[in-house]
This record gives structure tokens, sequence and C-alpha cells, in this order.
């Protein structure tokens, strides 16, 4: 629906709100309403839209994708979480035996700009519950994400070295993939809040992040195999884990500062890379093994990084 800009007052404007919205959440003069920026739109919220941000769930039922369902929470911009406990419950949590509120407490401690606010019992069920500490500011979102792609260059350098030295850095990697997860649910976050900036991008970035996050996940898989079957890494295959760590860094530098004719250049080598690395799979005649997959699934991930960096800065190829 369409409605006019109004002079409400010497230096203020203002928009009608439609009637039926009104009535509907029986609004009256002087009552506050929250309104939120996102990107060229503004979202509208009264008292009871505030009060839908808060959100529940059994942690018990639903292990072990509890934990997933708490970063999804999060993520939907949820300011105030609250799970449900079985008291001295043990669970298997990322391969160790842990209390069902160990577990949780993890979780919530992972959330960037979230607290541990109440520990309680209610209708006889055990709950803990976290909430908001600091609002979202939609102008973060750069910093964090250019700190996503930092987290993940660190994680493939990590990872790359450890495989040339036969080193086991599970410890390491396992807090290295916390940190990228943490960052980009943040950035997910403030994007289901506000959007992009530049709104036709927000689609695109919220696809970005998934590939970045999924690069790290795969990374932290490559150092649980090491971890627990030693695997042995060839030369040839080290060096395509070389090439893949400089991949990601040239992404983010292009990402920083668009250039065409690296970007044209990176395309070709990735795709050149991937044609090798597939002969290489496909003459192994299935011998390969998890590393192995995981990092064909890196490459897989880049090139689709390269071509949401193609979209981001469309504005190039305008006439």
């Amino acid at each position: 629906m369409k409605r006019r800009i109004l002079q409400a007052g010497q230096a203020t404007l203002a928009v009608s709100l439609p009637m039926p919205w009104v009535k509907r959440f029986k609004l009256k003069k002087g009552q506050d309403i929250e309104v939120e920026e996102q990107g060229s739109s503004l979202k509208i919220k009264t008292a009871a839209m505030t009060e839908e941000d808060s959100a529940a769930l059994n942690v018990s039922s639903l292990h072990p994708i509890s934990t997933k369902i708490i970063g999804l929470l999060y993520k939907a911009g949820y300011k105030k979480i609250k799970a449900l406990y079985s008291p001295n419950k043990t669970v298997i949590h990322r391969g160790k035996e842990v209390k069902e509120i160990d577990m949780i407490k993890n979780t919530f401690d992972h959330l960037i700009g979230m607290q541990l606010w109440e520990l309680g019992k209610e209708k006889n069920e055990n709950y803990a519950m976290v909430m908001e500490s600091a609002k979202v500011n939609p102008k973060e979102f750069d910093n964090t994400f250019n700190q996503l792609y930092l987290h993940l260059i660190h994680q493939a350098e990590q990872v790359y070295e450890a495989l040339s030295l036969n080193k086991d850095i599970f410890d390491e990697a396992y807090l290295a993939e916390r940190l990228i997860n943490q960052t980009a649910d943040f950035c997910t976050r403030i994007l289901v809040s506000f959007g992009h900036e530049e709104y036709k991008k927000t689609l695109q970035y919220y696809n970005l992040i998934d590939n970045l996050e999924t690069i790290g996940d795969r990374y932290f898989y490559i150092a649980l195999e090491q971890h627990e079957n030693k695997t042995k890494i060839n030369k040839e295959i080290l060096e395509f884990f070389q090439k893949a760590s400089g991949f990601i860094e040239e992404s983010s530098s292009i990402y920083r500062k668009f250039d065409f004719d690296k970007i044209k250049s990176l395309t070709k080598e990735l795709d050149e890379t991937i044609k090798s690395y597939e002969y290489k799979i496909r003459k192994s005649k299935g011998k390969e093994n998890l590393v192995s997959y995981n990092l064909y699934s890196i490459f897989l991930e880049l090139y689709e990084i390269i071509e949401k960096l193609y979209f981001l800065n469309y504005d190039y190829f305008k006439e």
C-alpha cells in the first residue's frame, strides 16, 4: 500500500498508519511503537508484536539437534530463549559426554550479545533462559563479516600447516570453528533483524555467510578425522590444501576491494583446480578418504562464493 509523506512539524515528517492494523492491535494516540530500519524499508512493531520476541524449546526431546535449534532461534532474532532440560541427564555433545545443562550453557555462551539470565523451575520443568544483553546494531555488519573471513583464513592456514607436519590440532580447530560459527550467526542475526543496507544484496549475503560457515565446518571435520584416525596426507593433496587456503584469502581480498581482472583470474584458476581434483578422485576409484571428500566440498563452496562476489558487485556491469 502507498502512503503520502506529511509535514508534521517544522523538522518532522510523518506517515499515517493503516486503520485496520491500528484497530487490530488497539493502538491509541500517544502509545509507543518500535520502528526498525531494514535497508530501504522500515519495520513497525507494536508492544504486542515485541512480546513475540521470546521462544522456548525442550532440549531433551529435540536432542541431538536441540543446540542447532537454539542457534536458529538466535539467528531469527529472538531476544529471549528458554531451554527446558532434564536435571543430571547426560548427552553426547560434539564427541564428549556432558550434562544437558552444561551443553545448554555452552551453547548460550556461543551467542554474541546474549547472556544467561535465569535458571528456574516452572510447572515441574527445569529451564535455563538467555536474554539479549546488547541491542543489535546494523552498522556492525561489515566489520563482523570481515572478521568472519579472517577467522576462516586463520583456520585454513592452521589446518594446512597441521596436515603438513602430521600434527593433531583438534582443540585449536574446535575453537576456530566456534569463532567462525559465532561470527556467522551474529551476521545472520543482523540481516534477519535489519537486512543489509543495500537491501537487494541481503539474500546473497545470507548465502555467502552460509558458504563461509560451511567451509569452516569442513575444515573442522578434516581436523576431527586427523585426530581420530591419524590419516596421513600425501604431498599431492597437501598442494591442493595450499591452493584452497590461497583461494580463501584471495576471495576475501576481492570482497574488500573488487577487482574484475583478479576475480576473472581466480574464477579460471578455481575452475581448473576443481577439474584437476575431480580427475584425481575418478583416478583413485573410490579409495579417497573423508579428508579428500571435505576438501572437494571446500572447492565447490569457494566456487559458489565467487558467484556471489560477482552479484555483490553487479554495478560493475552497469552500462
